[in-house]
């Protein structure tokens, strides 16, 4: 009922992000899930779950200069079951998707990077399980998984699919789709404790 293509903008705020290493600014703890709107940054718990619009879902590739105030460049895929090319050596996997954060509230899950895709990654198969083209999956954080890789490291948000419910009134009729144009930082977040000697970075995915 649904097919994703893993392989290879303009949302609008509110933003959901997920932060490895916390942000900066230290509003943010590291391993956490959190919602940007406009300058303001609040933790969010991902354990009591959320409702991915998987039918706005877009996948693609993101370039950011990194520039503080910039925002990163995104190549869409034409559709979610099938991945275009990497246009080139400084662009990541990236995705975005509504998401019904309770509560009547929407924030837009628009990230790049090893974490935020591999999360996605996991997630696929059970997408593949929707027992109706209506459903939406009602999602939680799981576990936060540390992943090494070659060169670098990450922390990944395993989520897992509480149940599969009707469309939420917030996610009716557009409501989601004219959230403002912005990307959210892309740090990711997750309990278990990495080695003592790894440095954890969103490594290039």
């Amino acid at each position: 009922m649904f097919n994703l293509d893993l392989g290879s903008t303009g949302a609008a705020g509110p933003f959901l992000a997920w932060s490895a290493i916390g942000t900066r600014d230290g509003t943010v703890p590291a391993r956490s899930f959190y919602v940007r709107d406009g300058g303001n940054k609040t933790p969010y718990d991902a354990s009591t779950g959320f409702v991915m619009d998987i039918d706005a879902l877009k996948t693609g590739w993101q370039h950011s200069e990194g520039a503080v105030g910039v925002a990163p460049s995104w190549k869409w895929n034409e559709s979610v079951s099938q991945m275009m090319g990497k246009p080139g050596d400084d662009w990541k996997k990236g995705f975005s998707v509504p998401c019904a954060t309770g509560g009547g509230a929407v924030a837009t899950w628009e990230q790049a990077g090893a974490s935020a895709w591999q999360s996605l990654e996991a997630l696929a198969p059970l997408l593949g399980q929707r027992p109706d083209a209506k459903s939406l999956p009602m999602v939680r954080l799981q576990e936060a998984k540390f992943v090494q890789f070659t060169k670098g490291s990450t922390v990944v948000p395993i989520l897992e699919i509480v149940k599969w419910v009707d469309r939420p009134d917030c996610l009716k009729d557009g409501v989601a789709a004219g959230i403002a144009t912005e990307p959210t930082p892309a740090p990711v977040a997750a309990p278990a404790a990495a080695p003592a000697a790894a440095v954890i970075t969103d490594a290039e995915f």
